[in-house]
């Protein structure tokens, strides 16, 4: 497999650490959780072996970790970053049954393994009905949450499900919250197409973001007018996408109207104090 174009833990992180027992990284955690105003932090651990790795450390916050070179990174979510996910999801959900479907089954932040390293997203999604040909360990779509300052971040967690997946995994839904200002930008990304294979037939994965909308409001609090670009066409994910087969009228694409990402993005700078 060819190596994707994001290294998933050469990223910045609130905090570096050695993770030499669960006791050391459940009170660092504990030290994070509790800053105020926190919207979503990353803590880096090294040497985690394995048998530590495999541990839930602290409920909500999710986790990327590799045995060959036992980096383990904990996203850590303040409200806004557990606002976002709940508020989308629940859209995502209702569009999904607007739209005819409805045999599609949220797996939330289900830890998923791979070779020799394992990761949660925010929220994942997958048919009940799977074709033989795919992998039911992978979700079809997957949702990741995190800080517009920490955008490296996001791109290695999707190149990380989509490299990792073979393109088994089809989108990788992304929402990054500004901290500082009442700014919120969701996407879309997709492996690039047509693939492009090299010597040996082995893939190059590289991304591409298919649908980017940013919703912003001046300061000055929930008076302000909100801002959508673009604001012509709603957050859209395909039938086939969703559910890995073509569609049977009246099943039809997914689609957030765009009044619903303003709505998220309302909730959240309201979990911010913006």
């Amino acid at each position: 497999m060819e190596e994707p174009e994001f290294d998933c833990f050469d990223v910045e992180c609130e905090r570096e650490a050695t993770g030499s027992s669960i006791k050391a990284i459940r009170a660092i955690l504990d030290t994070i959780r509790a800053k105020p105003g926190l919207v979503t932090a990353y803590v880096k651990f090294t040497n985690v072996p394995p048998d530590i790795a495999k541990q839930k450390f602290r409920k909500g916050c999710r986790q990327l970790y590799d045995a060959v070179t036992q980096l383990l990174i904990v996203t850590v979510p303040g409200l806004a970053h557990d606002t976002a996910v709940g508020k989308f999801t629940w859209f995502f959900t209702t569009c999904c049954q607007r739209a005819g479907i409805e045999l599609v089954i949220p797996t939330s932040s289900a830890r998923v393994y791979e070779g020799q390293s394992c990761k949660e997203p925010d929220c994942s999604w997958y048919p009940e009905d799977t074709p033989v040909d795919r992998n039911t360990t992978w979700p079809s779509v997957i949702l990741e949450v995190g800080l517009s300052e920490s955008t490296r971040k996001l791109r290695a967690d999707a190149a990380w499900w989509l490299a990792k997946s073979a393109g088994q995994v089809n989108v990788v839904i992304l929402i990054s919250i500004n901290c500082a200002v009442a700014e919120i930008t969701f996407e879309s990304v997709v492996l690039e197409q047509p693939p492009i294979y090299l010597r040996g037939g082995r893939r190059q994965y590289r991304l591409q973001t298919r649908q980017s909308i940013t919703v912003t409001r001046p300061p000055g609090g929930a008076s302000q007018p909100v801002t959508t670009v673009p604001s012509t066409l709603p957050f859209t994910i395909t039938f086939e996408e969703i559910m890995r087969r073509s569609p049977i009228p009246p099943e039809a694409d997914m689609a957030i109207p765009i009044a619903a990402l303003e709505g998220i993005a309302r909730n959240v700078w309201k979990a911010q104090g913006l």
